[in-house]
């Protein structure tokens, strides 16, 4: 198989080199998203993909049809119309290239698999997994039972990772009827009113768990602001947005209710004020015209590293000479928060590049490059999903 797949791959290398520079060369805004995704959508479509469609959520998904209906892999990678989480897109464009290369090349293998490959290129917004979600109520939602894996295209360095913390954003809101004596001991100004708060914060941002695999949590205050009345004596709404990571130690209740605790405690002698904590949500509007409200959250996962999935995986990619190993992601966050913590299907990471490059914007990658993600998720999907070709000639493949 392994020559099989090199000599297909010259095939393709033309086009990959082509497209790979249209990637680079695209600059992703919020304004330009409809025209990447179409570019996208494009190529799968020259590659010869068996089915090829957008949803209303944005989704692109390719399908290369198996020779039985047993069992099905997705490959997942995804679009951002903006920045997420202050990560540059550069770092993630490889891995909508390698997916989607990786069905062109299992397509002109013809090699013979118990299922579908299904590639699906995912939109996010920020802190918001809109696209995989929608695209598993829908689309996906028959196929659950037979999706025996998933492979999560983004940079491992050519590892297979297991998991990573989660992120949330959240909000603390203090609401009532603020007198003159409360506003004038803490000053008028908002920062002032929300500064022992912010402090309280700050001391616990310190404190937070550190997880051997995963790392440590971490929290930033992202935004403050007021709304109200300006006469003292009306009522008043200030609210504190915090950017929370956390380990699968924390979970997201624990989280809330530990912020209401220290809120309260501050507010404690101010009896008409209100104290609150809830999960902040984002409106989202698709360019199809959907519009979604989605919770600010990803959940914290990982993936036993004795799982059949994972020790398959980790086997034919020694066996075809490469190096990985088990590993977690310390800053990305993928869509593995939903496969594998929501609905529990087996989830690993594998694609080129490193987890740092998401944060350089200068960041690049060769075709060489590229084709190692490309042929390194051929390997996982065939060995996962594959049946044997023992003894087979390559005319019969």
């Amino acid at each position: 198989m392994k020559e099989i797949a090199k000599r297909k791959m010259k095939g393709l290398e033309g086009s990959l080199e082509v497209f790979s520079k249209k990637m680079a060369d695209f600059e992703l805004k919020e304004e330009n998203a409809m025209k990447f995704s179409s570019m996208v959508f494009s190529e799968m479509k020259r590659l010869d993909f068996d089915e090829v469609f957008k949803d209303r959520a944005g989704n692109l998904i390719g399908v290369i049809k198996g020779y039985e209906n047993k069992e099905d892999l997705a490959l997942i990678s995804h679009m951002d119309a903006v920045n997420f989480m202050g990560e540059s897109l550069i770092g993630f464009k490889a891995g909508i290239i390698s997916s989607i290369y990786a069905g062109a090349l299992l397509k002109k293998m013809m090699l013979p698999l118990r299922g579908d490959v299904i590639v699906c290129c995912v939109p996010r917004a920020e802190c918001c997994d809109f696209g995989i979600k929608y695209l598993f109520d829908t689309f996906l939602k028959k196929r659950l039972d037979k999706i025996k894996g998933a492979i999560l295209c983004e940079p491992t360095d050519l590892n297979v990772y297991l998991g990573h913390k989660g992120r949330m954003e959240y909000e603390i809101i203090v609401k009532g009827k603020m007198d003159r004596d409360f506003l004038e001991n803490r000053g008028v100004n908002m920062l002032g009113t929300m500064f022992p708060l912010i402090n309280e914060l700050e001391k616990v941002s310190h404190n937070l768990p550190v997880d051997y695999s995963l790392g440590s949590s971490s929290l930033r205050i992202k935004d403050v602001s007021c709304s109200g009345y300006e006469e003292p004596k009306e009522s008043r709404e200030f609210k504190v947005v915090v950017d929370r990571t956390f380990v699968p130690e924390e979970n997201q209740d624990r989280i809330l209710k530990r912020a209401k605790a220290i809120a309260k405690d501050i507010y404690k002698g101010e009896a008409a004020i209100a104290v609150n904590t809830a999960l902040a949500k984002s409106r989202i509007k698709t360019y199809a015209g959907l519009e979604i409200v989605s919770e600010k959250e990803f959940k914290p996962w990982r993936m036993e590293s004795n799982h059949p999935f994972v020790a398959s995986s980790l086997a034919v990619l020694k066996e075809n000479g490469f190096n990985s190993q088990a590993g977690y992601w310390k800053k990305i966050i993928t869509e593995g928060s939903y496969t594998f913590a929501k609905l529990k299907i087996p989830t690993i990471g594998f694609g080129v590049g490193k987890e740092e490059m998401v944060n350089s914007p200068s960041a690049s990658l060769t075709i060489n490059e590229l084709e190692k993600g490309v042929y390194g998720q051929v390997l996982i999907a065939h060995r996962n999903i594959g049946m044997p070709t023992f003894g087979w000639s390559e005319d019969e493949i």
